[in-house]
């Protein structure tokens, strides 16, 4: 029995090391919070390449190791039967034997545990839960409570959210890091529309969208993931996940306190849709489109019934970017074919790490595969806002591109960061409806593409600020401004009463 639990132990302390070596190695510096996420939400259309890193790189080890010490086990219990039978048991070299070998399992399990704790900040986010925020109860404006009066023709809003899609791939003349760009046609169209950014413009008191140099907007913790990123960018709140998580993320909850512009919009005639290339159960965002605007759900599950591909076909999460742009034709076309104001928001996929997913058009531009797929991608983004321009529809629509968040990738990004270049997401309002009041340039983060897109379509409201973001066409000082990024992602990583009692939970003020 002994030498079974001590082979158990040694197998789970080696694997929770290499556990610790891999997530930082995977992801790069990720919360706590988007790990404990990803355990309690569906995994459906995970990209397998995953799996099998996990297996590879920490599998082999604790197997190997743990057989070897069971078969040294099996050998010594066999031994060790035989001296009893024999009546030559040494008692304390067995003994002896016993202690040193329990120690050095227990040595190497609490190890792991120590290893594991530090790797996925165990410890940070215990000490946030301790120490409460109250940024909330300072800052936060419920978007539920704001009047909104929209223009007497309501426009079409086209939000394409795109996989770790940085400003960091620009050339250096424009802000990024790289001699020459890994996505000149998306640093055009930004140069070419609204990005907030006005360092470079002549100091006229005329308005000019074109500017040479896109600061993009900064990611706070909370935000750093794909469903976070996009909790953020729609509904203006990080995605704070507690201990019993699993309360709160189903298809009949999920962030019942948030109100989102997909709501809004909703509650003013817009019909609104989802267009993704993957399973949209992973990581319930399903359930947040659904619950927060009544969206009409088109993932890869739905390209397989509307025929547009085999039942049997699927790559890396399910179909490339490549197909996703042509589907997305055919849905603007349908919705703007009915003459309700429409909500379109899409998300891509190919530019997701590790490297990238190159597809049939994707050239050997740069050598490696990651910046030609970021390269492929920044093309196929900007000819497909290209065909929007062409539509007889375009005049009455406002196109918003956003980088979901940072890449995960660690390995590519190594020498930028440690460069000390500060990495930030692409952003563009391409055919807004309003202009901003000022020239000076904007720190923005995620959470102010939410009032700053409902402006954009010419809808007014209320209030400078609609949940933790900021309404970027007038002066009012970001959070990030007023604040300073570090000590606003601080705040946001601790513990809110106000969060959960309000957004996690949806429990109404009386």
């Amino acid at each position: 029995m002994i030498s079974v639990l001590t082979v158990i132990l040694v197998f789970i302390g080696l694997l929770l090391v290499k556990v610790s070596e891999w997530v930082p190695n995977t992801f790069g510096n990720i919360p706590f919070e988007q790990v404990l996420f990803h355990l309690m939400v569906p995994m459906e259309g995970t990209d397998t390449t995953f799996v099998s890193s996990f297996i590879e790189y920490c599998l082999p080890l604790p197997c190997i190791f743990s057989g070897i010490l069971l078969l040294c086990c099996i050998i010594k219990d066999w031994k060790v039967s035989r001296d009893i039978r024999d009546g030559e048991f040494k008692h304390i070299r067995n003994n002896v034997l016993i202690i040193i070998t329990s120690l050095s399992c227990l040595f190497v399990y609490v190890f792991g545990i120590n290893d594991v704790i530090h790797a996925v900040g165990i410890d940070e986010y215990w000490n946030n839960v301790k120490h409460p925020s109250t940024i909330y109860e300072n800052y936060y404006v419920n978007p539920e409570n704001v009047k909104y009066t929209f223009p007497e023709q309501k426009r079409n809003l086209i939000y394409i959210f795109m996989e770790s899609m940085e400003t960091t791939y620009e050339d250096l003349e424009h802000g990024g890091a790289f001699e020459e760009s890994r996505i000149p046609e998306l640093t055009e169209l930004a140069d070419n529309n609204l990005t907030f950014s006005f360092g470079n413009n002549d100091n006229n008191l005329t308005f000019s969208f074109g500017n040479n140099d896109n600061n993009g907007f900064l990611v706070p913790s909370m935000s750093g993931w794909t469903v976070a990123a996009i909790v953020g960018q729609t509904s203006g709140v990080p995605l704070n996940i507690p201990i019993d998580g699993n309360d709160y993320i189903s298809d009949k909850s999920f962030l019942p306190g948030t109100y989102s512009i997909g709501q809004i919009l909703e509650k003013n005639g817009y019909q609104s849709e989802l267009l993704i290339g993957s399973d949209a159960a992973f990581g319930g965002r399903k359930y947040y489109f659904e619950q927060h605007g009544n969206f009409k759900i088109v993932d890869y599950n739905s390209a397989i019934e509307n025929g547009w591909i085999d039942k049997d076909y699927h790559v890396w999460w399910g179909y490339e970017d490549i197909k996703l742009f042509e589907y997305a034709k055919i849905e603007l076309t349908n919705l703007a074919s009915s003459g309700q104001p429409f909500n379109f928001n899409m998300l891509t996929a190919d530019t997701h790490h590790i490297g990238g997913y190159p597809c049939s058009e994707c050239e050997d531009l740069y050598g490696d595969r990651y910046s030609n797929v970021i390269r492929c991608s920044s093309k196929h983004v900007t000819e497909l806002v290209q065909w929007i321009q062409e539509q007889p529809w375009y005049e009455n629509t406002t196109i918003v591109l956003a980088g979901d968040h940072k890449s995960m990738d660690p390995d590519w990004f190594k020498d930028i960061e440690e460069s000390g270049y500060n990495r930030k997401c692409y952003y563009a309002i391409v055919n807004s409806a309003a202009i901003p009041t000022t020239q000076n340039s904007r720190k923005i983060t995620t959470y102010d593409l939410f009032p700053t897109t409902l402006a954009s379509l010419g809808v007014t409201f209320n209030s400078d600020r609609l949940g933790l973001g900021t309404n970027l066409y007038t002066e009012t000082p970001t959070l990030v401004e007023k604040l300073g990024f570090k000590k606003f992602d601080k705040e946001l990583t601790r513990h809110s009463n106000y969060y959960d009692m309000y957004i996690l939970y949806g429990k109404k003020k009386e």
